[in-house]
């Protein structure tokens, strides 16, 4: 009978493909503690931790005829899966919280309702109104930036213009345009978000 004890983690990988279990018993001996303690300090609850770790070593053992260590040790693996669990397990426990919260995603939310398109147009021309009441040179800047997706440095070389200057319009720009949509932006989102 083998002694799995005097092996290294790189023998325990490679005699994990002859199907042998003892070698998984190995493997918990050795690691069981340390990987429990990552979940732990990840998930707060023994029995999620306990659960977890269970999960990578059966993972482990069903991938044990593909598995393979490069340069890392096993127990950089097995730390490493123990954390990628943890996560999956924390994503699971927040979406049955929201879930049992009645939450509903954004996207699960009807957003396209004719009020709500009607909203959207009166924004929409407000922002293009905002944009033509811009100083001719400012607006210029804005246009060539946001429509035609050119860089500051490239707006100065086609104006002439130094780049802080390009930044000064775009800064004035943004600014005039959000104080001028600012209380259509509050009036439109207030109710959405309070409904």
């Amino acid at each position: 009978m083998v002694d799995y004890k005097v092996y290294d983690d790189q023998d325990l990988v490679q005699f994990m493909r002859s199907g042998d279990e003892r070698v998984l018993v190995e493997i918990y001996d050795r690691y069981w503690e340390k990987m429990l303690a990552v979940a732990f300090n990840r998930l707060g609850n023994l029995e999620e931790a306990e659960e977890c770790v269970q999960d990578v070593l059966c993972k482990l053992w069903k991938l044990r005829n593909d598995f393979s260590l490069a340069k890392d040790e096993l127990a950089y693996y097995l730390a490493r899966a123990v954390r990628n669990q943890s996560f999956n397990i924390l994503d699971r426990r927040y979406r049955e919280r929201q879930k049992a919260e009645g939450y509903t995603p954004i996207e699960m939310i009807n957003l396209h309702t004719p009020e709500r398109e009607l909203i959207v147009r009166e924004l929409a021309q407000q922002i293009d109104k905002a944009i033509h009441s811009l100083p001719a040179q400012c607006k210029l800047v804005f246009t060539l930036s946001r429509h035609e997706g050119l860089s500051t440095k490239q707006i100065a070389e086609k104006l002439q213009l130094s780049e802080n200057t390009v930044k000064s319009h775009l800064k004035k720009a943004n600014k005039d345009i959000r104080n001028n949509t600012e209380l259509l932006t509050t009036i439109i989102f207030i109710p959405i978000f309070f409904q």
